[in-house]
């Protein structure tokens, strides 16, 4: 056959039915096979090229390479063989259009383009484990069917072996020259940014593809292989995604120096294609092959793994193994987009359902506290509107992930967030379905502790946040460690320290291995959260500095934010550097507005705040920012916070520090209330706050009513806590005081030496026991025991001074010293 001769009418065993397309290698035809009745493709190379012993041989490996593979993404070869001066090879037929025709043809939503191109990447991946590289991987060598189905092309190049070079002179020829291997006989002339021209450069040497698709080895001549191929998909991908190529230039030139800058410019803010694409694609188009993912197969992976797809996290994984097309997300997220937003329904299943609200139910009955009942049904309560406000919230980005109605980086971000609120959900309810008497106890603030919802919808304070990482398995180490970081979170609001400071640990070393930022960051947080709880202050300092700088660094304001509001309460009062800890107010407030969250970081900022302001003596700046607390507090959504009685109960004693006992007893009474609304009347809460209605009453000059609140509060304690417990010390010693004033000195005494022989059993050394000591010392000189007084005044000089209050301590000698000389007391 002549270059000029007509077209034949048969080629080998196969009828020629119509021309195709054709290029400067040859023609294309649809053609059929009788013996098996099936159309086919037939590709006959120019007799005049024949001559040229590199195109024989060419045509002869693209033959061969194709026949090698069976993969539903690569076109299949059925035969080669010779027609009169020529060679032909026929290949599977397929009804369908170049990638780039198929993109023009209709406006695609980027989750079918990505998963388009991704199962083309899917049958180039497969001829990498064949040991084949394509070198010519673009989208006119992409064949797309009317079922979607995308299929490799066009293996002209292909090389075996990698990084094996072509033998051959080196000539190049000074022009690029046209070619078509496709079906369609299409050479596309519509590219981005004014390139118009999508030549292959035919060059006798390993620079052979087409110019705006080859990578930097086939362009600078260096040893081309799988990770050539990666560079081209990435280009493919790229341009797919955002409609435009990202190296855009009028000559083969312009377009080296781009790639040798390695600058990949990001597509524009308002592109629906989520962030995290673009970092995978990023890493794909590394100049340097070493930089870019370890294989074709991993890049896949990485664009498949969609955090809000979590159902898909596994096949992910699957598809970072190997090249596995059946289990691919092709195949599981073809189906109509509307049942996928519905399954939201259940992603809490197994985390909050009806099978964890009876586990948690059945451990708060085991533990046989009198206030369990009350705190179960306000957990409950709680957890169902958390539930839900979730799920909603998460509906909500679904379909906004569907509908392209925000972009691509706000769905990752908001997702990334609600999956951390979710792993939050689980660590709690883990916790609550094996409850001891502690976790009972401090449940409801637990739940109320949970992380904000409202929060993962709040765009301009997630804007700048940190995306999951790209790489399944990094993600998945993260997701694993977020999980145990919000155990350790659990454990310090329930009250379990020394277990949460030990998981803390773990996470820490974990962290630090992974090397993911934002995961040390919050693993440091908790730890510092920990450390504080367990009036560890040098510690919780060196654990929030470091929350800080890396939750700036990677912009986690709400880790950043709270980590520097509790650094102030360690500074003041754990450190007793209090002018630092003022100095750094405005540094945290900056750092807490640009959290956005509910108001709940803002109330610890200004707990905080008081508490030191309290501890220097200042109570009215601390009255201020006791009630900004309160306000705060008062503005979140939801049933009320248990932070706001405490709040109430902090305002209470500091009054009664001051003297002001009438104001004292007003937020002691405030506090009791919302004890009772928010945990329940048999709440050990309710407890404390009676006490403190107890001191204000008995130093106020009411000591019958003062009598009153401390057996209420001795009585609820007791069923709380058992008969031996720190905080039976305060009912017991201001009932010893009581019924010494009123002159029922037996009354006293039995107080007074249960408060000490409990302090003792227990190896406490609290204030509380001294003052004990000191109320059986009076009682004891009034009967005229003055040696035995002295040594109840000893002793609690003793224990003033291992609480460091020199003032008492001096007070308690000299009180025995006046005692043992048979001095009359004086002064007190």
């Amino acid at each position: 056959m002549t270059d000029a001769q007509a077209h034949p009418t048969a080629i080998g065993p196969f009828v020629v039915l119509r021309k195709l397309g054709e290029g400067a290698m040859g023609v294309v035809y649809a053609g059929y096979d009788l013996a098996l009745d099936r159309k086919v493709a037939l590709k006959l190379v120019r007799p005049s090229l024949l001559d040229n012993e590199s195109v024989r041989e060419r045509m002869t490996r693209e033959a061969q390479a194709m026949a090698r593979l069976s993969h539903p993404h690569v076109v299949q070869v059925y035969q080669v063989g010779t027609h009169e001066r020529s060679v032909y090879m026929a290949m599977e037929y397929i009804e369908g259009e170049t990638l780039a025709s198929w993109q023009r043809a209709q406006p695609r939503p980027w989750p079918a383009v990505l998963r388009t191109v991704c199962d083309a990447g899917r049958g180039l991946a497969a001829a990498h484990a064949a040991g084949l590289v394509h070198r010519d991987f673009k989208p006119d060598n992409v064949l797309v069917d009317a079922e979607g189905r995308a299929r490799v092309v066009d293996f002209g190049l292909v090389q075996a072996g990698v990084g094996e070079e072509r033998e051959g002179d080196d000539e190049e020829t000074e022009e690029p020259v046209m070619q078509s291997t496709l079906p369609s006989g299409e050479v596309s002339g519509e590219r981005s940014g004014g390139v118009r021209w999508s030549a292959r450069l035919t060059r006798r040497g390993n620079t052979l593809g087409t110019p705006l698709y080859m990578s930097p080895e086939q362009h600078f001549g260096q040893p081309v292989g799988p990770w050539s191929d990666q560079y081209s998909f990435a280009l493919t991908l790229y341009e797919a995604l955002y409609g435009e190529h990202p190296f855009c230039a009028d000559s083969w030139e312009g377009i080296r120096k781009q790639i040798r800058a390695g600058t990949v410019p990001p597509p524009s803010p308002g592109s629906p294609v989520p962030w995290r694409l673009f970092k995978v694609l990023q890493r794909g188009l590394a100049f340097r092959p070493e930089d870019r993912w370890p294989s074709l197969a991993a890049m896949i992976a990485a664009l498949e793994h969609d955090p809000w797809r979590r159902p898909l996290a596994v096949m992910a994984v699957v598809g970072l193994l190997g090249v596995a097309s059946a289990i691919s997300y092709a195949a599981a997220s073809r189906g109509q987009e509307a049942p996928r937003c519905q399954a939201v329904e259940h992603e809490l299943a197994g985390v909050w359902d009806r099978e964890r609200a009876d586990a948690v139910a059945a451990a708060f009955a085991a533990t046989q506290a009198r206030f369990a009942a009350d705190a179960l049904e306000r957990v409950t309560s709680r957890l169902d509107d958390y539930a839900r406000s979730w799920t909603d919230a998460s509906r909500e980005v679904c379909e906004a992930h569907v509908a392209g109605s925000q972009t691509g980086r706000m769905i990752d971000l908001r997702s990334a967030c609600l999956g951390r609120r979710k792993a939050h959900l689980t660590a709690l309810v883990d916790v609550l379905a094996a409850a001891d008497r502690d976790v009972v106890e401090h449940a409801v603030q637990a739940v109320a502790a949970l992380p904000s919802i409202a929060a993962c919808s709040d765009a301009e304070g997630l804007i700048g946040g940190t995306a999951p990482p790209d790489d399944p398995r990094t993600a998945a180490r993260v997701e694993a460690l977020r999980g145990k970081t919000a155990r350790a979170a659990v454990l310090e609001v329930t009250g379990h320290f020394d277990r949460g400071l030990a998981l803390a640990a773990e996470v820490r070393a974990e962290a630090d291995a992974v090397g993911y930022g934002p995961t040390i960051a919050e693993a440091a947080l908790v730890e510092g959260r920990l450390q504080v709880s367990a009036a560890n202050p040098t510690a919780a300092e060196a654990a929030l500095v470091r929350a800080i700088r890396l939750g700036i660094a990677h912009d986690l304001h709400a880790v950043a934010g709270e980590a520097a509001a509790l650094r102030i309460f360690v500074l003041g009062v754990g450190l007793n550097r209090r002018a630092e800890a003022f100095a750094a107010e405005v540094f945290a407030e900056a750092l807490v507005e640009r959290a956005h969250d509910d108001g709940r970081l803002q109330a610890l900022l200004s707990n905080n705040l008081g508490a030191v302001h309290d501890l220097q003596g200042d109570t009215d700046a601390a009255r201020i920012y006791y009630e900004r607390t309160i306000a705060g507090l008062k503005r979140r959504p939801g049933p009320p916070d248990p932070l706001i009685a405490i709040t109430y109960n902090n305002l209470g004693g500091m009054y009664h520090d001051r003297g002001e006992f009438a104001r004292a007893r007003e937020y002691y009474e405030l506090s009791m209330q919302l004890f009772t609304t928010i945990l329940g009347d048999a709440h050990p809460f309710v407890a404390h706050a009676l006490a403190g209605l107890g001191d204000a009453d008995a130093a106020g000059g009411a000591p019958e009513r003062a009598q009153v609140n401390y057996e209420q509060s001795l009585a609820r304690m007791e069923a709380a806590y058992g008969p031996a417990h720190l905080y039976l010390l305060q009912p017991l010693t201001g009932l010893g005081r009581v019924h010494a004033r009123l002159g029922r000195a037996a009354d006293a005494e039995q107080a007074f030496v249960r408060a000490v022989a409990m302090a003792d059993e227990l190896e406490l050394g609290h204030p509380l026991l001294a003052q004990a000591l000191e109320g059986l010392g009076e009682l004891a000189a009034k009967r005229g025991e003055r040696g035995r007084a002295g040594s109840f005044y000893e002793r609690a000089a003793e224990v003033w001074a291992a609480n460091g209050d020199a003032t008492a301590g001096e007070r308690a000698v000299l009180r025995a010293r006046d005692l043992r000389d048979g001095l009359a007391p004086s002064g007190q």
